[in-house]
């Protein structure tokens, strides 16, 4: 029995270890890297771990394939195959998808590239990749601001307090948390950041980025500007869905 998991993030690495040597199993992981602890991207933004300390168990049986940096591209349930980024067409008999989420990306002006792309001192908070890339934007740092307000915003911002930088959060509703907490509730959670160094801004709706040589700015809805060295964006999540959209609206069987 074949298995192909596409999505190679903790649930799909966790999956994979349970049917190691069970059944020849072969992984799709979009991103270069092995299987990584996600939760833990804030405390290496903190600087609390190192990258070695993300790792998770992998399965070692010889039965299971690891492919990096090859995506899922296309799947024929008639022919029961997935089509690969890389030109491959890989068969199974069972598929499990495991794709996860991706960043959200709110359509403000001047985010996102028309290449998809975010300006240069702007960068998203989702995977290891981004983790880098705050990383290597905070080096050179003294301030930070951080789009949302929510628990990964708050994780972002919480770790960036921690090397040092001076941290705003522009939040768009009006408390911390809205989807977990209430106001009372919101109001004790920024009194605490406040305790740590962080800037709450409620209210405060982003709607242009505008990035320049030396430092980025978010304009408000109110027009007032906030600017600092470096923006993260934290705005929640999108889950991967379009492989298994298409994928149903092809004829075959699942």
């Amino acid at each position: 029995m074949t298995v192909v998991v596409v999505g190679y993030g903790m649930a799909g690495a966790r999956l994979v270890a349970d049917l190691g040597g069970r059944r020849a199993v072969t992984v799709l992981g979009a991103e270069p890297h092995r299987a990584y602890n996600r939760i833990l991207l804030s405390s290496l933004v903190a600087g609390k771990v190192g990258e070695p300390e993300l790792a998770l168990t992998e399965s070692v049986d010889r039965g299971v394939s690891v492919r990096l940096g090859v995506s899922a591209v296309g799947i024929d349930r008639r022919h029961r195959t997935v089509g690969t980024g890389d030109g491959q067409t890989i068969p199974y008999e069972h598929l499990v998808l495991a794709t996860g989420a991706q960043a959200a990306l709110p359509p403000i002006k001047g985010l996102v590239g028309d290449d998809g792309s975010l300006p240069s001192r702007v960068a998203a908070f989702r995977t290891l990749d981004d983790g880098r890339r705050i990383l290597a934007l905070a080096r050179r740092a003294t301030s930070a601001l951080v789009l949302g307000g929510g628990l990964l915003g708050l994780e972002a911002a919480r770790g960036l307090a921690q090397r040092g930088l001076a941290v705003t959060v522009l939040h768009g509703a009006g408390h911390l948390m809205e989807r977990q907490l209430d106001p009372p509730a919101g109001a004790v959670l920024a009194g605490t950041l406040a305790n740590l160094g962080i800037t709450v801004e409620l209210d405060a709706a982003t709607v242009a980025v505008e990035c320049g040589p030396s430092m980025v700015e978010a304009v408000l809805a109110d027009g007032q500007r906030r600017s600092a060295d470096l923006l993260v964006v934290a705005c929640g999540v999108r889950a991967n869905t379009d492989l298994a959209e298409a994928a149903a609206t092809r004829p075959g069987r699942p």
